[in-house]
């Protein structure tokens, strides 16, 4: 054997995976297709700009102990983000003070034992009628744009076993690394550099019990290599391992594996487009102009919401820190239509939907605008989009993932957190770590 374990993947959790695997004595070596590592994470610097450009995750959702774990450990700097919420109200801005309230009481009618399941969909046009139909818009925005899902795709059951972030405080607890999540990528790969192959797409997975093969294109120049080992921990996107075969990305595994394919198919990969908009100046922050909008400040502000029919339902600033970004979000079906526009047509849709959220002419914004920033995850073929969900009846998606095949094959991921913190970085902190623990009982 060339080494005890084959990690795929260079993301959070392959990395906090190669961790512990080391600590713990067993050899290891990283594959990554990129030229860099960091996965979704994806942490930009821009001169002048106070704060990182981050064109993947971002925020710290609520306790997410191993991330504030491994900031302790390696003396990463958080800040907790406790501002304003503002929505739009006619022509005007005003504070958000019972929208949150609003979804709440619709999503606390998720059942987590409905049999048989339906979509979330199917649920809003069932409650018509005895819930407002503001609150059900809201409830259906909500799920769009924070889980990244079709309403009509994504699992009733898996909505309510995950939660709400509203339900239990989390959405009140929102953070970020100071110097980004590229700061914790830094740390986690210093000690296992030397286990890292960047320029390393994964072609082929030939197994048995005990033993794996790799078959891998190795570097630039895209030669052919092979590395033996004894497991293997598969930590790409779940929208990896669903790509059709011989297409950029894909992993055949000889022989199949039927149980991770089944497994693999209970999940979708949510699109999401995200914008950062670098200004010359934080123009939303001169009091006049902020008077114009019906607030005394946007000092404070935080996040804004957007009615419909914005393509960007929700905006956010680098509050508490004082920097020229803007930063635009669409999730679900929203996302999956705007992903398609060529880079010079998303920055002026992204332009005339701030010049709405803000009651101002684009002009103005253009006077102000530098540049703009986007990374398509959905077009990548190496995450084929932003984070995952459960469909119908795929509610046990998580724990499907999680589970070891005859001790050989390994899943870790957002996808695969057993602890309901799917779509968040710190669950797939929690997942690489959990599978790098069990190989080492494993063995």
């Amino acid at each position: 054997m060339d080494t005890d374990v084959i990690i795929v993947g260079a993301g959070v959790a392959g990395l906090a995976a190669a961790n512990v695997l080391v600590e713990g004595g067993a050899g290891c070596v990283v594959l990554e297709a990129r030229d860099r590592v960091g996965g979704r994470i994806h942490t930009e610097w821009a001169d002048g700009c106070a704060t990182p450009i981050e064109l993947g995750a971002e925020f710290i959702h609520g306790f997410a102990a191993p991330i504030r774990l491994l900031a302790k450990r390696y003396g990463l700097r958080a800040l907790d983000v406790a501002g304003e919420r503002y929505e739009r109200s006619g022509t005007r801005l005003a504070p958000a003070r019972d929208s949150w309230a609003r979804v709440d009481h619709v999503l606390r009618r998720l059942d987590p034992a409905r049999d048989p399941d339906r979509s979330l969909a199917d649920a809003l046009r069932a409650w018509r009628g005895t819930l407002p139909a503001e609150d059900l818009a809201q409830a259906r925005q909500f799920i769009e744009g924070f889980d990244a899902a079709d309403p009509a795709v994504v699992s009733e059951r898996w909505l309510a076993h995950t939660g709400s972030p509203l339900r239990d405080g989390r959405d009140s607890l929102v953070g970020r690394l100071v110097d980004g999540y590229g700061s914790l990528i830094d740390a986690l790969v210093r000690p296992v550099r030397a286990s890292v192959r960047l320029n390393s797409a994964v072609l082929a997975v030939n197994w048995k019990r005990g033993r794996v093969e790799v078959e891998y294109r190795a570097g630039r120049r895209a030669r052919r290599d092979r590395l033996t080992a004894r497991a293997i921990l598969i930590t790409v996107p779940l929208g990896v391992l669903q790509a059709a075969p011989e297409s950029a990305g894909a992993i055949r595994f000889d022989p199949a594996a039927p149980a991770l394919d089944r497994a693999v198919a209970l999940g979708v990969m949510g699109p999401v487009v995200k914008v950062v908009l670098r200004f010359a100046e934080p123009f939303w922050l001169e009091p006049h102009f902020a008077r114009q909008r019906g607030v005394q400040t946007l000092d404070r502000m935080t996040f804004m919401q957007s009615p419909n029919p914005s393509p960007f339902g929700v905006w956010w600033s680098a509050y508490p820190v004082r920097a020229p970004l803007l930063v635009a979000w669409a999730g679900g079906p929203k996302a999956a239509a705007l992903a398609a526009l060529p880079a010079a047509e998303l920055e002026h849709c992204v332009v005339r939907a701030l010049a709405g959220v803000l009651s101002t002419t684009e002009p103005r914004i253009r006077k102000f605008l530098v540049t703009s920033h986007c990374h398509d995850w959905s077009a990548d073929p190496y995450s084929r989009g932003a984070y995952s969900y459960a469909r119908v009846g795929g509610y046990r998606m998580s724990a499907r993932l999680a589970r070891p095949i005859q001790h050989t094959i390994w899943y870790a991921g957002e996808a695969a957190d057993r602890a309901a913190s799917t779509g968040t970085v710190h669950g797939a902190i929690a997942s690489g770590q959990r599978a790098a623990h069990e190989i080492l009982e494993s063995r």
